[in-house]
């Protein structure tokens, strides 16, 4: 998308006019097109500009639209193009206000053509007022890019007024703190950073900043984001009985909900979420199947799956005698979703075989069929979608997203992939002009914008916002529905020839066909794909060369096959990983081509063509840039064998790891073949995957609409994304828990390009679930840090030497985080010192002593300065602080350790790291205040957020009756009374 952008800046023409703007809000410039398309055809439209610059409403953008309409559609275009670079030119407020007037008196092209131009140039940052002589270079101000004011919606003032003493309403720390700010590199000090708030010299300059913190600071306690978005929406809009209500059910639905109890109002929620769809979606929707039994759709002992030709795909699992006496039948119509019955006569662990097959519903198909057979909602003609979206793109905030997406914070990637998949609603036809739901859901993007860009110091609380955010999108690609199957196909088409540039060639002359097909889930990919290849072949095998690196859940589904269990496979299959989810050892894709290469010296004449099933959920970004990819490796080695009609590939791929950029929005699949065009013995494989994408009918639900949406917009990210998610998990590994590579009882180290860590300390499940300031959930990707455990490993060991591990999944928070999170876990649990060598010891941790862990904090204390270990002494010695609380019996004994962290500021230290310390501290006074604890108690307390501090405050008032009066118990008191006064929601 960047260099899209780029090259649209560098091919632009001169033009005839110098465009200029007055500081006094009067642009005095004339509206100018390219040289080439000048003529006199816009000498109209240049006088009714003039008078919209001077005047920007409704009555002077109509006339632009009108004389954009006399004109030819080729001048239209290339005027609309020119209004959006003169635009990008404007202040942020001005800007947004005006593309907003000038897109909702357009339609048709030249609407279509100035949302694409609006998204295609760059904005010009907020300007701030500079001196009309040059300054010393000691006295140059700040850039604009490190000035707090530079991103915020405002016109500098002609003059600036004294600095008020107090703000209109005055201070409210507590309003400060809720948006997790930070200046420079100091995220603790949130005293100091009110006393900066009060020195910016223009007070107005906070207007947009005070909405977004009055929007995080009414977020808390149990009620999330998503649930105030449902009962939003059901309050401004009346849905309940069209066929966009499950739109609104679905806000914060998850393909895997964390497992902690999420205290942050900015958090995905919702009640039919799973923690796994695919293992325990019937669990969670109980009352959805209730429903349909009451209907009549599901007997005693019935089940949902994904589509009708399950059955096919069952023949490798169990008998023909027990497929006989099945019987499936679609919800709805012939395809889709459909009920399986007659498994009640079978002692079969059915749900088991199911999971493993990939037959699982899809979540989103499930939802559309809630509102089956509603109306649509009524057309809103006070809404206008696309003036919305110029808005929105124009803003401010969004121009500081650009900002940020192009720098180097650990936000950067997080705000390119938001950035492309906005901008990307300007394709195609764009949003529903005049939809309710669609308005609603572009207004809450843009508050969960101004979210992002303003913690950009604070990365773990924009990304929940980014989280939200996907849901935004969802709706309105769902309402919109311009994607097709044909869509899905070219971006997939698209994608992979980028990825592997080598095979491009081939299909572009057509040698190779390339089909892409839309699956329910990864496994539905997989066992599709294996369905197929066994169903013409007669061996007894089916070869794993890279068991030992194998995807973690495509055992499930083979070992029954390497048994025998009711299917004999062939030894002309070959099932592989491109990656694996368990990361001992490095893949490598000239080994895996040199497999396949090998197995096909030994094919005879008249032998089928041998079937490489490659899972590709995990692709890695190229070491270098410019550098081949691992697909692209593997497909350029073969490509020879596919075109000559010898070896068939089948791609498969989980939409819900990486490819969802990190929220687990999606869980959809895709299966991929490449085979040598119009070869007949692939044409039946063909045939059989095109049949099951026709028999699970997605192409038409909400979920292709988001797959397409992502994928065609985003796709590079989710490399990027994957790329610096790995390096903090390689800074983990060497820095944070280091441990002996030779020793696989301990765990994995990093393997290249791979955001995914085993760890087995002693009872590591219990104590990964104290590491609370750490997410919880089962499965991976996301873009905030989490774990899960009970993962078995190393592949290839014997049943002896099998172990159960924890896998650390990072995601894209600061390298102080990753030491807050893991550091004192990893030293103290082989009692490694700060600073020190590696120690193969092992400590049962769940036995902790606080000596050892003031031993730990004294050889950190001794750290030379320039040492990694000193540049994060603060974070270490957090780190060392959280798991004391977490690990220390009595806990109270972590008391003083908490209160020498807080009797300073602590730069550095992330600030959800230092709420997490405040409030165990806060927890743990006893009833009498001693004096030497107030003064970190008053620090405590300016951490937390106002809906977490005042059900503290109301304990804390009754112990500081008998305080004395000193400042800080002055101070506290005043923290405490404005807490309780405080309005939460």
């Amino acid at each position: 998308m960047r260099n899209h952008r780029q090259g649209a800046r560098n091919s632009r023409r001169a033009t005839t006019a110098k465009k200029r703007f007055r500081a006094g809000g009067t642009d005095t410039s004339t509206f100018t097109l390219t040289k080439h398309d000048v003529s006199v055809a816009s000498e109209p439209l240049r006088k009714d500009w003039q008078a919209f610059a001077a005047k920007p409403d409704d009555a002077t953008a109509k006339a632009v639209a009108k004389a954009l309409e006399k004109m030819s559609p080729r001048l239209a275009l290339a005027s609309v193009q020119s209004i959006a670079e003169t635009l990008a030119d404007r202040p942020a407020l001005e800007r947004s206000a005006m593309s907003r007037l000038i897109a909702s008196r357009l339609d048709g092209d030249a609407l279509r053509g100035f949302l694409k131009a609006t998204a295609a140039v760059r904005l010009t940052r907020p300007a701030m007022e500079t001196p009309k002589t040059p300054q010393p270079p000691e006295e140059q101000p700040a850039p604009q890019h490190e000035n707090l004011l530079h991103g915020l919606d405002l016109l500098p003032p002609k003059t600036l007024g004294e600095l008020p003493v107090k703000t209109s309403h005055g201070r409210d720390r507590q309003q400060i703190e809720a948006l997790d700010l930070a200046s420079d590199k100091i995220t603790a000090d949130l005293a100091g950073f009110e006393q900066r708030i009060d020195e910016v010299r223009d007070i107005s300059a906070m207007g947009n900043l005070t909405e977004a913190l009055k929007l995080v600071n009414s977020l808390g306690g149990t009620t999330g984001y998503s649930d105030r978005r449902r009962a939003e929406i059901k309050k401004k809009l009346d849905l309940t009985d069209t066929t966009q209500a499950h739109l609104v059910e679905q806000i914060g639905f998850r393909a895997a909900k964390t497992q902690r109890t999420d205290k942050s109002g900015l958090s995905p929620q919702n009640q039919l979420a799973a923690s796994y769809w695919r293992t325990n979606f019937r669990d969670n929707l109980q009352g959805l199947l209730k429903d349909l039994q009451e209907k009549g759709k599901l007997g005693p002992g019935d089940l949902l799956v994904n589509s009708p030709r399950v059955l096919r795909k069952l023949e490798m699992m169990v008998g023909p005698d027990v497929v006989a006496g099945l019987k499936i039948e679609p919800l709805a119509g012939a395809s889709g979703i459909s009920v399986l019955s007659g498994t009640g006569k079978y002692a079969i662990d059915w749900n088991s075989i199911l999971q493993e097959l990939g037959a699982t519903p899809s979540a989103y198909q499930l939802y559309e069929l809630m509102d089956a057979g509603k109306e649509s909602p009524p057309t809103d003609f006070k809404v206008d979608t696309r003036a919305d979206l110029a808005e929105l793109i124009t803003s401010g905030p969004f121009s500081r997203l650009q900002e940020i997406a192009r720098g180097k914070s650990e936000l950067a990637p997080v705000c390119a992939m938001i950035e492309h998949l906005v901008l990307g609603l300007t394709d195609e036809l764009g949003p529903s002009r005049y939809d309710g739901l669609t308005a609603n859901a572009l207004n809450s993007l843009s508050r969960l914008l101004g979210i992002v860009v303003q913690n950009e110091r604070n990365p773990s609380v924009a990304m929940r916002a980014v989280d939200l955010m996907m849901d935004e999108i969802g709706i309105v690609v769902a309402v919109a529905k311009n994607y097709t199957r044909v869509d899905y196909q070219d971006t997939m088409r698209q994608v992979l020839l980028e990825r592997a540039p080598g095979i491009a060639p081939l299909v572009d002359r057509q040698e190779v066909q390339l089909d892409s097909h839309l699956m329910t889930s990864g496994m539905d990919a997989l066992g599709t794909a294996l369905s197929i290849a066994l169903s013409s072949r007669d061996h007894d095998q089916v070869t794993r060369s890279t068991k030992d690196i194998d995807y973690f859940e495509t055992d499930l589904l083979l070992t029954k096959l390497k048994k025998g269990e009711a299917v004999r496979p062939r030894n002309d299959v070959l099932v592989a990983a491109l990656n694996p989810s368990t990361p001992f050892d490095a893949p490598s894709a000239d080994k895996l081509v040199a497999d396949v290469r090998d197995a096909l010296k030994a094919r005879k004449k008249g032998d089928p063509p041998f079937a490489l099933i490659l899972d590709s959920t995990i692709e890695v970004a190229p070491k270098s840039p410019g550098g081949r990819t691992q697909l692209d490796v593997v497909l350029d080695g073969l490509k020879g064998a596919i075109a000559d009609g010898t070896l068939e590939v089948f791609l498969c791929k989980s939409f819900q790891k990486y490819a969802s950029f990190g929220t687990g929005k999606v869980a959809a699949g895709d299966l991929t073949m490449l085979s040598k065009r119009g070869n007949l013995d692939s044409a039946s494989a063909r045939a059989e995957t095109l049949l099951q994408d026709r028999a699970l009918d997605l192409a038409r639900s909400d979920e292709t609409q988001l797959v397409v949406h992502m994928f065609k917009h985003g796709h590079r990210d989710e490399l990027e994304l994957i790329r610096t998610a790995a390096d903090n998990a390689k800074f983990v590994d060497e820095f944070c828990w280091p441990i002996n590579g030779q020793d696989r009882t301990r765990g994995s180290t990093y393997v290249d390009g791979i955001p995914l860590l085993l760890r087995a300390p002693i009872k590591a499940d219990d104590l990964f679930k104290k590491l609370v300031t750490i997410d919880q959930r089962d499965s991976f990707s996301f873009l905030r840090t989490s774990y899960v455990g009970g993962i078995p490993g190393p592949y290839g060991a014997d049943k002896a030497e099998e172990r159960w591990y924890v896998r650390i999944n990072t995601g894209h928070e600061s390298k102080q985080a990753m030491v807050e999170n893991f550091y004192a876990f990893g030293h103290l649990e082989s009692d490694t010192l700060p600073g020190e060598k590696r120690s193969d010891g092992k400590v049962d941790l769940d036995q902790l002593d606080i000596k050892m862990v003031h031993k730990h904090l004294e050889a950190l204390a001794l750290a030379p300065d320039g040492t990694d270990t000193a540049q994060y002494r603060n974070s270490i010695r957090a780190s060392y602080c959280a798991f004391a609380a977490q690990n220390l019996r009595p806990k109270a004994s972590a008391l003083p350790l908490l209160r020498d962290f807080f009797a300073s500021p602590a730069p550095d230290v992330t600030i959800e790291t230092q709420r997490y310390l405040a409030g165990e501290l806060l927890s743990m006074t006893g009833t009498i205040l001693d004096a030497r604890l107030l003064p970190s108690l008053v620090r405590a307390a300016a951490v937390l957020p106002a809906w977490e501090f005042k059900a503290i405050a109301g304990k804390l008032k009754a112990k500081l009756a008998s305080a004395d009066k000193s400042p800080d118990a002055m101070r506290l008191r005043a923290i405490v009374d404005r807490a309780l006064q405080e309005p939460v929601s």
